[in-house]
């Protein structure tokens, strides 16, 4: 996945810090990337982009300064997901996958 196809911000307007902030860590972490997490990373980028799509940017900024403070993807995809209550099809089968992402990562802790 290349930087330019990940979603930075939510609108047109001027880059805020938080903006620049973000796009510097998701950079950092697209350089780092091995096939299996980009894959994670772009499931990531469609949960942003539905968000986006049903209007809910404020989720948006919430997950910005939730990854860049070094918080775990998965948790932050989950609790925005869990705690929206109009979720649909694609958002349902998108976490559905996250959670299969977070059972990978605690068995590979033991294994």
């Amino acid at each position: 996945m290349e930087a330019n196809n990940f979603i930075l911000k939510a609108g047109l307007g001027k880059a805020t810090i938080l903006d620049k902030a973000y796009s510097k860590h998701i950079s950092w972490i697209l350089q780092t990337l091995d096939e299996q997490t980009e894959e994670r990373w772009e499931t990531y980028n469609i949960i942003i982009g539905e968000l986006l799509r049903q209007g809910k940017g404020d989720y948006f900024n919430e997950i910005k300064y939730r990854l860049t403070d070094g918080e775990n993807a998965n948790e932050v995809m989950l609790d925005i997901i869990n705690r929206d209550t109009d979720t649909d099809g694609l958002l349902w089968l998108l976490k559905r996958r996250v959670d299969e992402y977070l059972e990978e990562d605690f068995i590979k802790r033991f294994y």
